[in-house]
């Protein structure tokens, strides 16, 4: 028993300390000296819960195994590539998420463990989530380490970054939704609230593309109700939503939106009214095009180093993962999200419709942000979805 308990703490503490990214408020608020040896402790956690796992490892997942193939090409090509051109290459930070990944493809090779994983996870990705709410009422700015003195337009959150916080809302709506399923009125209640936070969570971010991603994870969540004549009146809604998206500066006016508020509801009106020429995306997709132009085009076969596109600010996990490490690393990346998600549509109902909206979520936000695969608490998830796929629903909803 004691021996469990230990093996849990190992695993799950580092994975709860990355939720919170205690490790960059402790080098904006604290030291750095105290954050490098808060991800150190991480890793000897890690470690020494593989060495008390590894001999009586489950049955492992080929699935979560793809992402140990990835990252050993990953760092063949971009290691070589950063010798060719010269690029410098921090593998010590770099490899922190292959670690995770080995660790979790080892610790959820246990049923039991993989049932205390996802309790804890969502326990840390609600707490985090109403942490991020608390830290963009009192107008903390994590990215300014404390109080900003003008009122933020967006919330950051725990990761100083809305399109981050938004990614984990929806995380966390998915997780509740389909996890969390008590059988008592009262927690009934709680867990509509928790929903309803979580919700009101990722309205604070003003992210275009959490709107967007929410709204199909929330018909995926759903599709049983999406039957007979309910489908056939929801398509039938289907013109007054768009109206109300068309006019959704109109509908706005009287909430005194202010900076990028207003622009991302101008941003989901020019987008329903094709009007794309006038969408704002913050410069991102002039910094994917000089990303692929400059770099990916000429160096296209081993790529151009290990996290050369995050030194560019390219905000794009897949265009990234072909700058570092070339086009062979690309296809196989591409072929194992296409596993998750064959592997997913596989599956049986209620295992399909919680992978698939987690897996959706994350593939979509890889195409406005570069941290999805870097990410340590993500990969955990990641593997999780892998061991789920193959081995079927091993949890418990209560």
């Amino acid at each position: 028993m004691k021996t469990k308990l230990i093996t849990h703490i190992c695993f799950l503490v580092p994975f709860i300390l990355t939720t919170f990214n205690l490790q960059v408020f402790v080098t904006r608020l604290v030291s750095n000296v105290l954050a490098q040896i808060i991800a150190y402790g991480n890793l000897g956690l890690l470690f020494l819960g593989i060495a008390l796992t590894l001999k009586n490892k489950g049955p492992l997942s080929k699935t979560a195994r793809l992402w140990i193939i990835f990252y050993l090409l990953y760092y063949l090509f971009a290691t070589l590539a950063s010798a060719i051109h010269f690029n410098p290459a921090n593998i010590l930070i770099s490899i922190i998420p292959f670690v995770y990944v080995l660790a979790f493809y080892v610790y959820l090779s246990h049923t039991e463990n993989r049932k205390v994983f996802i309790k804890v996870a969502i326990i840390a990705f609600v707490t985090s989530g109403i942490l991020s709410i608390h830290l963009f009422n009192i107008n903390f700015d994590l990215d300014r380490g404390g109080i900003y003195i003008y009122k933020m337009d967006r919330s950051g959150g725990v990761y100083a970054d809305a399109n981050n916080t938004a990614l984990a809302a929806i995380i966390t709506f998915v997780l509740v939704f389909k996890m969390y399923q008590p059988q008592k009125k009262f927690f009934k209640i709680f867990k509509l609230l928790i929903l309803a936070i979580t919700t009101y969570g990722l309205l604070l971010t003003f992210s275009n593309t959490g709107f967007m991603v929410f709204i199909i994870c929330l018909v995926m969540l759903n599709h049983k109700f999406f039957t007979g004549v309910r489908l056939i009146a929801g398509i039938s809604m289907l013109p007054f939503v768009y109206l109300a998206l068309a006019n959704l500066n109109t509908l706005t006016a009287d909430l005194n939106l202010v900076g990028q508020q207003r622009d991302k509801i101008n941003n989901i009106v020019n987008i329903v009214t094709f009007n794309t020429g006038e969408v704002d995306d913050s410069g991102r997709n002039e910094l994917v095009m000089s990303l692929i132009n400059d770099y990916v085009f000429v160096n296209p076969f081993i790529g151009n180093g290990v996290d050369f596109a995050i030194s560019r600010h390219a905000h794009n996990t897949i265009v990234g993962v072909w700058a570092d490490a070339g086009i062979f690393t690309l296809v196989f990346f591409l072929f194992m999200l296409g596993r998750y998600f064959l592997g997913a549509l596989r599956s049986p109902p209620d295992i399909r419709y919680f992978v698939l909206p987690l897996l959706f979520v994350m593939c979509v936000f890889m195409l406005s942000l570069q941290s999805v695969i870097n990410q340590p608490y993500l990969m955990a998830l990641f593997i999780y979805l892998g061991y789920l796929v193959d081995f079927g629903k091993d949890y418990n909803t209560e």
